[in-house]
């Protein structure tokens, strides 16, 4: 059975707590590390790396971590679909992944049965979601781990509005490579434009000029470039540089695009 992990905890000791908890339950696990460099706190970039990978995965329970109301009234999830169970924290960090993957049902983690005690209040990773996960692998019921919910904290990437001429969208993700992603999927960034096409990026109060390619490397070096990135949205990027330090973009800023 695969356990995932993502996390915003770094290279540090918590993420190995949490290891040590799941292969003390069940030492026959394989624990695949998705990420650990998440932002602190940031929730959307921990979703998005989420998103991006669960596909990927034979059947696997992906824990993911990124808590900044840890100890607080917001609830712990089970998330079940179809080749996947999401556990976590009820603040959206697991929504777009399982709804990607199909929600068949949601449980509020609230049977302590299924935790590590005593829980600290600052790290339910290693007291609940871990061992929840572990027990999950061993055979438990979805059903016992709680009751069924029906409104879970809501987050999606939203849709990039189309314009009479092109779009206006909002950075989802940025990568390590200063990739800027946008929430404009595929199908509609190849309906508007064909490849070759060159656009006007607008952020703000200041221009670029770009080209629509099928990767990186067909535009000149140091060059603004848009693309379809492997996840399926329509990307800034440069060839050989990074987007985000040219543009100055960052999460959750919005941009035009227009054809020239």
């Amino acid at each position: 059975m695969i356990v995932t992990l993502t996390t915003d905890f770094g290279a540090s000791e918590y993420v190995a707590a949490m290891k040590g908890v799941l292969l003390a339950m069940n030492k026959d696990l394989r624990i695949v590390d998705v990420r650990h460099d998440i932002a602190p706190g940031t929730v959307a970039e921990g979703a998005f790396a989420m998103y991006a990978v669960a596909p990927h995965f034979p059947f696997a329970i992906h824990v993911g971590v990124v808590d900044p109301g840890v100890g607080t009234a917001r609830r712990g999830l089970a998330v079940v679909c179809e080749g996947a169970i999401f556990v976590g924290p009820d603040n959206g960090l697991l929504m777009p992944a399982a709804t990607r993957m199909g929600i068949k049902d949601l449980r509020e983690l609230s049977n302590p049965a299924f935790w590590r005690h005593p829980v600290h209040p600052t790290f339910h990773g290693r007291d609940v979601f871990a061992p929840v996960a572990a027990h999950l692998t061993m055979g438990a019921k979805v059903a016992d781990l709680g009751p069924s919910i029906r409104d879970p904290v809501a987050l999606d990437f939203g849709h990039g509005e189309a314009t009479k001429d092109g779009f206006r969208a909002d950075v989802i993700y940025v990568d390590r490579f200063g990739n800027v992603v946008t929430n404009v999927p595929r199908a509609d960034a190849e309906a508007r434009w064909s490849y070759g096409t060159t656009a006007r990026l607008q952020i703000g109060q200041k221009e670029f000029s770009v080209t629509f390619v099928r990767t990186y490397g067909m535009a000149d070096p140091g060059t603004l470039l848009l693309t379809i990135g492997s996840h399926g949205f329509l990307e800034v990027a440069a060839s050989g540089a990074s987007a985000a330090h040219l543009t100055g973009l960052k999460l959750h800023d919005s941009l035009g695009l227009r054809e020239s």
